[in-house]
């Protein structure tokens, strides 16, 4: 029986979901960001490096034999087909992984996943209360453009979202992120109380 209160925050690239998430925190949540965890899995000879290998060749590799990133990125962000392939081949491991991270949680702990791939990777059925972060395409290409990507690069990530609507229309909370940083704890600070309280109610056997 899982009994830790599992929260999930999603939005497209640029949203401000990770910002969301570790506002969940303060309460002493667990903060599982799928994008970190998904770099840990490329490193050489890790699981997702393994599938990026068969599916690519090593080509895609650097001189230390590690995934080079951008070069993937430049081919899947530009070829519908490639990302779906390459989700295909990675989407599992990251769902797998998840379910281990959530059985290694003690039984008084809260878990925040924190990630754009909720739906596509399987991981709508583990969550208790699915967040939708929401920003306009605008504000999400600015804010990526002030991170260092170019306008090209920017544009072709967000295009490459697909399933953004899917994962909204299965959220239970919808934030829109054009409010202060104040205001957003103010608004997880609710979310967390809520759940808690709903923490019995929690059905068996999830990870089935």
């Amino acid at each position: 029986m899982i009994s830790v209160p599992i929260i999930g925050v999603g939005g497209g690239i640029g949203s401000g979901k990770s910002l969301v998430a570790g506002l969940f925190a303060v309460h002493g949540a667990t903060i599982l960001n799928l994008d970190h965890l998904s770099l840990t899995l490329s490193s050489k000879g890790k699981p997702i490096w393994v599938e990026i290998v068969k599916t690519f060749g090593p080509s895609f590799l650097d001189r230390k034999g590690e995934i080079n990133r951008k070069k993937v990125g430049k081919v899947v962000f530009q070829n519908w087909k490639m990302l779906f392939l390459l989700n295909q081949k990675t989407h599992p491991i990251l769902k797998n992984e998840t379910k281990k991270f959530i059985l290694r949680l003690g039984s008084s702990s809260s878990l925040v996943i924190d990630g754009a791939v909720l739906y596509e990777a399987g991981l709508v059925p583990l969550i208790d209360c699915l967040i939708f972060v929401e920003a306009s395409r605008e504000q999400r290409y600015s804010r990526l453009i002030q991170k260092g990507l170019s306008s090209h690069d920017a544009r072709s990530r967000i295009q490459s979202q697909k399933f953004l609507n899917c994962l909204r229309r299965r959220s239970s909370i919808i934030i829109d992120n054009n409010t202060s940083p104040e205001e957003l704890q103010k608004i997880v600070n609710l979310i967390y109380l809520l759940q808690i309280e709903k923490s019995s109610l929690l059905h068996k056997g999830r990870l089935g």
